[in-house]
């Protein structure tokens, strides 16, 4: 039978999923400001070096974007030296900083399977790493004029007999989407709270995700929201709600949820 997969909020758009026996960490690893948004804590930091709680399971780290909110490369190489893991999807160096590039050079030092994405609009590539785990990068536009020229990888991942897709902040482009996952059923869908307000990106959501549940993740905390994504977001549920499929807001206040098969 297949079992359900645990997804845990760590900070912004950093999730920790665990299911089959395994634990990923999404857009899970960074600790610069600059932003209204959750850095790790140093706390959580200490938790995955020492394989402790939500942490015992930690195989694999995956990361959209290399954008400060979302992957610091120098405190990845910082966990690399104390707890390896079995492997790590990157953004393209060649689109990256000199840190992302010095991360990927010590990965290959260290033995450590490593996948570079960075793709094109539209471009997919799969991964299947071991059994019972497959990864499927599906290449996006960071959304936001300012970044028009940033690629986030939209990231498929098929654990447990179900497909989770994280889209960081990729645009609500359709073209994105569509070829890419014609065919794919999705279980879960994360995106932030501008692409599900976005009247394009229920679009997206309704006629080419097609999702049993969605999940809006990348919330700033309580009292730092200069952008008023916290209101933007219950008038998106207002508007947008229906009972045939749910909506889990995951913020400080809701940091879990369980995704079972359907039927269960």
């Amino acid at each position: 039978m297949t079992e359900c997969i645990d997804i845990d909020l760590v900070a912004n758009a950093g999730v920790m999923v665990r299911g089959g026996g395994l634990g990923l960490l999404v857009d899970g690893v960074h600790d610069q400001d600059g932003h209204p948004f959750s850095r790790v804590s140093v706390e959580d930091r200490e938790r995955m070096a020492r394989g402790e709680g939500i942490y015992v399971h930690l195989d694999y780290l995956l990361f959209t974007h290399e954008h400060p909110d979302h992957f610091t490369p120098g405190l990845a190489l910082e966990f690399l030296r104390r707890r390896p893991v079995r492997g790590v999807f990157l953004p393209d160096a060649a689109e990256g900083s000199p840190e992302l590039a010095r991360y990927r050079d010590a990965l290959a030092e260290k033995g450590v399977p490593n996948w570079s994405m960075g793709l094109l609009p539209g471009q997919t590539r799969t991964v299947k790493p071991e059994p019972g785990l497959s990864v499927t990068a599906v290449g996006a536009r960071h959304m936001g004029p300012q970044f028009r020229e940033v690629r986030n990888d939209c990231l498929l991942v098929s654990l447990a007999g179900m497909n989770l897709l994280f889209t960081g902040d990729a645009d609500h482009v359709p073209d994105y989407y569509g070829d890419a996952l014609r065919g794919v059923n999705l279980d879960a869908v994360f995106v932030n709270p501008i692409f599900f307000h976005n009247p394009d990106g229920q679009a997206i959501i309704d006629g080419i995700f097609r999702p049993r549940e969605v999940f809006i993740y990348h919330m700033p905390p309580e009292g730092r929201d200069p952008f008023h994504l916290a209101f933007t977001v219950r008038r998106a549920l207002e508007r947008y709600g229906r009972p045939d499929l749910p909506v889990h807001v995951l913020d400080a206040g809701n940091p879990s949820a369980r995704l079972c098969p359907p039927g269960e």
